[in-house]
């Protein structure tokens, strides 16, 4: 659709052929783009078709526009995705430009098992579509479900939670699936994903044993806080949907329901020293880590004005680069690196992850993030470096793999066996 109308090649699905291809270039050509832009009823239209057997039914939904005509409302083009999908179809996005509703092409895509791609001023089309359409070609598994099992075969009753994503995208081919999660108790246990490879039932086991559970590979865990981060903030960015037309600004005021997933936000930020755009304020020297009402306040704010209320522009794309950058994160990002409303590159450097700890800058002092509400308290023990007490505790530290914590240039503050030691 180029116009306030919605008009088909075709009734229904074809094959392609030498004559069909043909014909759908002749079509094309004929395009004339005029009017408004009518996205609802062209999403209805491709989604109502029947698709043709054996094959995986996907929709590629490209704009260039916000919807100016028919119905514009975020939520009601959102909800054609959920409740006029019969046939489950995966509505891969592309927004062309930066005057698009980037958190509604997000939430389309997700919601189906597909991606969302954004084409910015001075790209070519043709080659962000092509790479797509390209990785398209082998699907290797489709509506991928897992199942966790305890040693007996049993479902694991709450042995596993958290996992993100939380819906299993499909397989292509060169993809790789990586899932986070957290697990309850000690006894192994194993992950069977089944799914449908072109029509054939497919299913594979993976046995997952914790006894080699060590802080050596604190970076999973700081992973999956990542990815909860970039979930709790799509969240968000839903809200901003409500009882507004699409790409409208909003208000300021402060949303309640914003509150709750902002406070779980910002305790993940400080635990494992993940900062975005919405929090990079915690690395801030003025900033009093001491004082969490006022950090939290400041937090919702940043997440009002921007997460919430921005749905359009340079300001929103960043936000969804920033997202899908999180949301496929398979290797840490030590500077905190993001892009910021003018789509500069932004990273933090008075935040560090190491081990299973994050240390914030305050001055010539690193502060681990576990004493980040005492970090005004006296420390129990003052160790000197080169000293016998740093070589202890720094043997204490190994023991835990943890002796990357005493590499920091300036005095650091950190928890040990439940001491607060602060070493020179």
């Amino acid at each position: 659709v180029y116009h306030e109308a919605v008009e088909a090649f075709a009734p229904a699905s074809v094959i392609k052929s030498a004559e069909t291809l043909r014909a759908a270039r002749a079509y094309l050509k004929g395009l004339r783009v005029r009017g408004g832009t009518n996205l609802h009823d062209a999403l209805l239209e491709a989604l109502r078709l029947k698709p043709i057997p054996g094959m995986l039914p996907i929709v590629l939904f490209l704009t260039d526009g916000l919807p100016t005509v028919g119905q514009t409302s975020e939520i009601a083009i959102r909800n054609v995705a959920s409740k006029g999908n019969p046939y489950e179809r995966r509505i891969f996005t592309f927004g062309v430009g930066v005057d698009v509703n980037t958190p509604l092409l997000d939430r389309l895509a997700l919601e189906t098992r597909a991606t969302s791609t954004y084409v910015l001023p001075k790209e070519d089309v043709e080659v962000k579509v092509g790479q797509v359409f390209q990785r398209l070609s082998g699907p290797v598994l489709t509506g991928p479900t897992l199942h966790v099992l305890d040693p007996h075969g049993q479902p694991a009753l709450g042995r596993v939670r958290e996992l993100a994503p939380n819906r299993l995208p499909d397989l292509f081919e060169g993809d790789q699936l990586v899932l986070l999660g957290q697990y309850v108790g000690d006894e192994p246990l194993t992950f069977v994903l089944d799914g449908t490879f072109f029509g054939q039932a497919r299913s594979f086991r993976f046995k997952f044993g914790l006894e080699q559970a060590t802080t050596k590979n604190a970076f999973v865990p700081r992973l999956w806080a990542s990815r909860k981060i970039a979930a709790l903030t799509d969240a968000i960015r839903d809200l901003g949907a409500e009882d507004r037309p699409s790409g409208s600004a909003g208000t300021a005021a402060i949303d309640p329901k914003v509150k709750e997933l902002v406070d779980e936000i910002v305790q993940l930020s400080k635990e494992f020293g993940i900062l975005t755009e919405y929090t990079a304020f915690l690395a801030r020297e003025g900033t009093d880590l001491n004082q969490p009402l006022q950090v939290a306040m400041e937090a919702q704010r940043q997440y009002q004005a921007r997460a919430a209320n921005v749905r359009s522009g340079y300001g929103s794309l960043n936000q969804s680069l920033n997202g899908l950058e999180q949301r496929n994160q398979s290797s840490l990002k030590l500077r905190n690196d993001y892009w910021d409303p003018s789509m500069k590159r932004v990273s933090i450097c008075t935040v560090q992850q190491i081990n299973d700890r994050a240390f914030y800058k305050r001055g010539n002092r690193w502060i681990d993030s576990a004493l980040l509400d005492h970090a005004e308290a006296a420390p129990k023990k003052i160790v000197a470096v080169g000293s016998e007490d740093f070589r202890r505790l720094t043997e204490r530290l190994a023991q835990d793999s943890r002796e990357g914590c005493v590499a920091l240039q300036g005095e650091i503050l950190l928890r040990v066996d439940g001491e607060t030691v602060l070493v020179r």
